[in-house]
């Protein structure tokens, strides 16, 4: 199927950025009306004076402590929301009978709550649906929103004891299209990968959605011949996905894969194209690349932070949040004829290494490189990386990649003394990678003790 043609670039660009603007003003209105909290963090900022990065940034933790003033719904109290999520059987249920609410899962430091309004998850239906690349809209038409085309059977390897966005959106679906429930299968990124792989087996899904890294797990042990699957599509979100990753799961499994980005903040940031470029959804979402004092980045290079707008949600407004990824916006257009922008994602999953380097100081290393080096150069895939002093790093694998153990210590020694850190040693482990509860995989961080106290002197 070719993609539909795209109206010429620069009158897209100009509209989107008009709507953009005029949905971001009126959800500052909306917010500074309803939400004592925004209302006095922004008192001295008027939208008909100043401009928008003059808009103080909001975070985390200042949304989290002042939950119930935040919110622009007074019926909605933390506490309350709090006692309908400690039962993980509601996820995917309405509280108060209108709203989603997601947990994030705590990687930046402090977990967070967040709810979405129904216009708010109709949109999201919308960009993650109809904004994907024709070839995989047409082999599966996963979430629902053809019932009279789909026959897909999907299938879903994530997190599934808590509130967090993936299964709670997935429920939610199935709660809105029962038909769909027959034809879904669930499962626990926590259950030991024999179960996983026998219970996918038997059910013989045509879409597979999961994390990048345990899709590289299913591929691997479907190239063992453990998991015999023939899906027609793979769905990778939650961590980056890196191209080796695609290349290896649609070659093991001889089925296109899509990737989105997207948060608990806002479910669907951007998506994946046929040239494999993440478009922004720029009339919906707003991201501002910034360095580390919230100062905008420019196009082509890699901020330390990014500051994100939800333009469709208006019950917990998210308004220049620090969100914490480093993002790369590109600076050429897409072949794929997609007006909207692109970007990469280096993610915030994972740690920036800073490694001594003797007379020459500390080295910084971005945990893409490192990755990348690792995926090209040694054939690994699940594993990780931590720096557990200035001078030691150490690897850990999963039991099927231990017999690559000896190529990817050396892939990373030559790695680090290319990058003048000769004095570094690299410590192959027993010990298997941590997983977070949310079942998303850091594969290069800080340890808890010991290398940031070295980091920060």
């Amino acid at each position: 199927m070719e993609p539909a043609p795209h109206p010429p670039a620069r009158i897209v660009e100009r509209l989107t950025q008009a709507q953009a603007h005029h949905r971001a003003l009126d959800l500052v209105r909306w917010a500074r009306a309803r939400s004592p909290l925004l209302d006095h963090h922004w008192r001295d900022w008027h939208p008909d004076h100043d401009d928008w990065q003059a808009l103080p940034v909001t975070d985390k933790a200042q949304l989290m402590s002042g939950f119930d003033d935040w919110v622009t719904d007074r019926a909605v109290k933390r506490a309350d929301v709090q006692a309908f999520m400690a039962d993980p059987r509601r996820a995917g249920c309405d509280y108060l009978g209108r709203y989603a609410v997601w947990s994030s899962s705590g990687t930046s430091g402090q977990p967070g709550i967040f709810l979405h309004d129904g216009a708010a998850l109709a949109t999201y239906g919308v960009l993650t649906t109809w904004r994907m690349q024709p070839q995989l809209l047409a082999r599966c038409l996963w979430p629902g929103t053809l019932p009279t085309l789909a026959p897909a059977r999907a299938a879903l390897v994530a997190a599934l004891d808590g509130h967090y966005a993936g299964i709670s959106y997935w429920r939610r679906q199935l709660r809105l299209y029962p038909w769909l429930a027959g034809r879904s299968l669930e499962l626990s990124v926590t259950d030991p990968i024999e179960l996983t792989c026998e219970r996918l087996t038997a059910f013989a899904p045509t879409f597979l959605a999961s994390y990048p890294s345990m899709l590289v797990e299913l591929a691997e042990r479907q190239r063992r011949g453990r998991l015999h699957i023939r899906p027609s599509m793979l769905w990778a979100g939650g961590e980056p996905f890196s191209a080796a990753q695609r290349r290896y799961c649609e070659d093991t499994f001889g089925a296109l894969a899509a990737n989105d980005y997207g948060c608990s903040e806002a479910l669907s940031i951007a998506i994946e194209c046929r040239c494999g470029r993440l478009h922004l959804h720029d009339d919906w979402v707003r991201l501002e690349p910034v360095d580390a004092d919230d100062r905008p980045v420019p196009a082509g290079r890699w901020s330390h932070s990014a500051l994100l707008t939800n333009l469709a949600n208006r019950v917990a407004p998210i308004v220049r949040y620090r969100l914490g990824d480093s993002v790369r916006l590109d600076t050429a257009p897409c072949a794929c004829g997609n007006p909207h922008p692109t970007l990469q994602v280096q993610g915030r999953c994972d740690d920036v290494l800073q490694l001594d380097g003797g007379s020459a100081g500390m080295v910084t290393l971005s945990p893409l490189a490192l990755t990348s080096a690792l995926e090209e150069q040694a054939g690994v895939y699940r594993f990780q990386l931590v720096q557990t002093g200035p001078r030691a790093v150490e690897l850990r694998l999963e039991a099927s990649e231990r017999v690559h153990a000896a190529r990817a210590r050396s892939v990373l020694l030559r790695y680090l003394r290319e990058r003048g850190l000769p004095r570094v040693s690299v410590q192959a482990s027993a010990e298997p990678p941590v997983v977070e509860a949310s079942g998303k995989l850091r594969r290069v961080r800080l340890a808890a003790t010991g290398a940031a106290r070295a980091v920060r002197a």
